[in-house]
């Protein structure tokens, strides 16, 4: 027997019980309502679906039952294992990648339980489904579909996290108008200090998810640190440099060194962070070895020390290599999928990890003109066609209105944080609408164009 039907079987005798037990009433009837009404629908509207075998459910105002197979439809294929159980009737219909294709339960193919009157409307779901079906979770691949879909149209707004792990910048902005960014980027920059209850807790994932339960958008950045010459663990500027770490990034080649095994087991620890977050099915947008190539250029090529971060000092091979083993170990070692990698560099295309490592690329601009802009933009848009585009980080740039009417149409932008402003939501300093890098003038003038996209306003990307 079929495990449908005997669903079918458990249900029907369990509300025949039900009716059995409500022979006691007064009038001996089952109160019904008079007409039989789709309450919602799974999935629900405009949420895109993995391609293949889904499943859909109705859920009605009463019990109903299956009266004819035959008038439940779909559009280009047929109807699987439908049944009912009390209010759902369910059944699972093939969708192909990038199809839209419409479910119906036509008038006739449904009975109230207990009533012989058929439905006599024509109830119908739509069920889009993603355009592409790999190994990326459908949240992340969700998340991607919008961000293409709206380019030109929509951009997300964002901010950094103050320094690591919380909200302090986006609740700055609500604070001072009323609105959330939809992006809230989270740095793991103190992942060497992390324990349970202590100062920095990433394994408490409560400032990421529930930001996520708001429709937020999840962003993760890295600043990776390595153990300097003096002894200190250095995190980021200028800790790249000679005389502050001999750490060499190219033993990413050699898998027997010490400098490769502690590049993966600092990969490892950063990875149980994600974990949660994954199991929880948030997509981030992950961006590792950022600003690699540093004032680094092809004219420069024996000097590699120009990249201020430790990650670029080798050279582009090895930090294109890097990214590579980094993408392996976390998405097919550690199977998180939910993540949207950023690559975010210069103006040398040696450093570029290639297209299958990539969705996003993305520049950081700070003190920038409106030329900076444009030169940015439209060596991205030429060097890496199809990928979305990003402002990585940006303080004190042209007005996003303004960039918009030039036709920079970015698909997010992130203003960096100002730890005097936002360190702590309790202090003064979080009442001043200043700020060094996008004050709340800027911001109104944001919240003033109908292309940018505020928290409240961005879709769910999880069932």
């Amino acid at each position: 027997m079929k495990l449908h039907n005997l669903k079918a079987i458990i249900c029907a005798a369990a509300c025949m019980a039900a009716l059995a037990a409500c022979s006691d009433n007064d009038d001996n009837t089952l109160a019904l309502p008079d007409k039989l009404e789709l309450i919602s629908t799974t999935p629900a509207a405009g949420l895109k679906v993995q391609p293949g075998l889904v499943e859909v459910v109705l859920e009605f105002n009463a019990p109903v039952m299956i009266a004819d197979t035959s008038r439940l439809s779909v559009e280009g294929g047929k109807v699987q294992n439908p049944y009912t159980v009390a209010r759902y009737l369910k059944a699972q219909v093939p969708v192909s990648a990038g199809a839209v294709c419409r479910f119906t339960v036509e008038p006739g193919a449904l009975t109230m339980f207990s009533r012989t009157a058929a439905n006599t409307e024509s109830y119908s779901v739509d069920i889009q489904a993603l355009s592409v079906t790999s190994n990326r979770s459908v949240e992340a691949q969700r998340l991607l579909e919008f961000m293409r879909e709206n380019t030109g149209v929509k951009m997300i707004s964002g901010v950094s996290a103050c320094v690591n792990w919380n909200q302090n910048e986006a609740i700055w902005v609500y604070k001072h108008t009323g609105r959330y960014p939809a992006l809230n980027n989270f740095d793991f920059i103190h992942d060497v200090y992390s324990t349970p209850g202590g100062w920095i807790d990433y394994s408490n994932v409560t400032p990421a998810t529930s930001w996520a339960d708001e429709n937020g958008v999840v962003g993760a950045m890295w600043h990776w640190g390595q153990l300097a010459n003096n002894g200190y663990d250095i995190t980021c500027t200028p800790g790249s440099a000679p005389d502050q770490t001999s750490f060499s990034p190219a033993d990413i080649f050699n898998p027997e060194s010490e400098g490769y095994k502690k590049m993966i087991s600092d990969i490892d620890r950063v990875a149980n962070f994600m974990k949660p977050l994954a199991n929880r099915h948030i997509p981030i947008l992950w961006r590792p070895l950022h600003e690699a190539q540093g004032n680094w250029n092809e004219t420069l090529k024996d000097e590699w020390r120009k990249a201020w971060f430790w990650w670029g000092i080798d050279g582009p091979e090895a930090c294109a290599e890097l990214w590579r083993v980094m993408y392996d170990r976390l998405v097919n070692y550690h199977g998180l999928n939910n993540l949207i990698w950023v690559y975010n560099s210069g103006d040398s295309m040696l450093w570029y990890p290639g297209d299958e490592y990539v969705d996003v690329v993305g520049f950081d601009f700070y003190n920038s003109s409106m030329a900076d802009m444009e030169y940015w933009y439209n060596f991205m848009k030429e060097h890496y066609p199809g990928k979305l585009l990003a402002i990585c980080e940006c303080g004190n740039i042209p007005k996003l209105s303004e960039q918009w009417e030039k036709g920079l149409y970015w698909n997010y932008f992130m203003p960096w944080w100002d730890n005097a402003i936002t360190a702590d939501p309790s202090a003064p300093e979080f009442n001043s609408t200043d700020h060094g890098n996008a004050n709340i003038d800027y911001w109104n003038d944001a919240w003033s164009c109908d292309f940018m996209l505020s928290r409240d306003q961005m879709p769910s990307f999880r069932d």
